[in-house]
């Protein structure tokens, strides 16, 4: 009995590092043809971005791209097309972009 728990202890020892090397740099699905792999990476004031697919492909007339994020409780939004076309005469488009702290901040209008 005292051999098999020292075989398994070994065994859970020597596999357990290649589990979580394994799942930090897993890519998600590519979300289709026009998108291209951002490694990760840490900012100069040292915080870290996660790697993510960014679209590459043409755009579309009278809209933007904004690429999928996560939310603050996790949760992960698809990138999608956003109209050109302010609610209000006068705004301006703010793409999105990574915020002082990492976090990704959504195009939105201003």
């Amino acid at each position: 009995m005292y051999k098999r728990f020292v075989l398994f202890s070994i065994t859970c020892i020597i596999i357990q590092p290649f589990l979580f090397v394994s799942y930090s740099h897993a890519k998600s699905p590519k979300p289709g043809s026009n998108f291209v792999w951002v490694k990760s990476r840490t900012t100069s004031n040292g915080n870290s971005i996660t790697g993510h697919w960014k679209y590459a492909g043409s755009s579309e007339k009278e809209k933007v791209w904004v690429p999928g994020h996560h939310t603050l409780n996790g949760k992960w939004v698809p990138g999608q097309w956003k109209s050109l076309s302010p609610s209000k005469k006068g705004s301006v488009w703010v793409p999105g972009n990574h915020g002082p702290k990492g976090r990704w901040i959504p195009g939105h209008w201003r």
